[in-house]
């Protein structure tokens, strides 16, 4: 297993946190949002931040009915960019992989590109529904690996429960949505009206940021649209070249489930 065909320029590998995005009117919105980007796979993260915390609470049986609706308005994703004449074009692994709202359901899927430091502007493109700009600050990079897994069964490596990016010291996570519903997971909790059970059942997936503080350290969730989840550990195989170049699956946390290598290198 080697490096996928790069889609993107070396500028826009690692990860990304946005300082902030202004639509249309010109206001600020300061939300969470986390883009990692191997050579050709996206981790995109964003959580509202009118979000509480909801931290203390440690399930989702624990949540109520207007809990359940601010975990619905946030969005986790994973997929392709590529990058042609400085314009990203974002594609979807497709509405069964990920956690999807309203908002980001209808958000533009490609955007021009401007490098500038260690800053990505992000604008608009023809395509776009709105005028937008958004600032993306380039994370400290550790120059460490860079991984795209899939979770699968045990007995069907073919499967895919879940996909993992890792850019150095930074992870992201996302697993399939739960629901066989094709609108979005905003939409699908609104319509579940009172049935609280129902709504938990929708929501039972996970789009989830890590982070490790040193070399053999443990990536711990910094970001989730999970709140409970936030501060436990990532399930992140142990990697590094040897490891890869002799193994395609690797072991995960999950019960009968293992991580299946999709591509990798190490970033200089």
């Amino acid at each position: 297993m080697a490096r996928a065909r790069q889609t993107v320029p070396d500028y826009a590998i690692g990860c990304m946190d946005r300082k902030y995005i202004t639509i249309d009117d010109g206001d600020r919105d300061a939300s969470i949002a986390i883009w990692i980007q191997t050579e050709s796979q996206y981790f995109d993260l964003r959580i509202p931040q009118d979000r509480t915390s909801l931290r203390h609470l440690r399930s989702l049986a624990e949540y109520k009915r207007e809990d359940l609706l601010q975990i619905a308005r946030q969005s986790g994703d994973t997929g392709v960019c590529s990058v042609t004449n400085d314009v990203a074009t974002w594609s979807s692994c497709g509405d069964r992989f990920g956690f999807y709202c309203n908002d980001v359901a209808g958000f533009p899927d490609d955007g021009r590109l401007e490098p500038r430091g260690n800053i990505i502007y992000e604008y608009d493109t023809p395509k776009s529904e709105f005028p937008y700009k958004e600032a993306w600050v380039q994370q400290p990079y550790d120059h460490g690996l860079i991984a795209h897994l899939k979770l699968c069964e045990e007995r069907n490596p073919a499967s895919e429960l879940a996909t993992l990016v890792v850019t150095g010291r930074y992870a992201g996570y996302v697993e399939r949505v739960t629901s066989d519903d094709e609108s979005t997971l905003e939409d699908q909790v609104a319509a579940a009206g009172d049935d609280l059970e129902r709504m938990r059942g929708i929501l039972s997936c996970e789009a989830s940021y890590a982070i490790r503080t040193r070399s053999e350290a443990p990536y711990l969730i910094r970001h989730s649209t999970l709140p409970f989840r936030e501060a436990d550990v990532l399930d992140v195989p142990v990697m590094n070249r040897r490891i890869l170049e002799e193994r395609k699956l690797l072991p995960s946390s999950r019960e009968r489930a293992v991580w299946r290598v999709e591509s990798w290198f190490v970033h200089a």
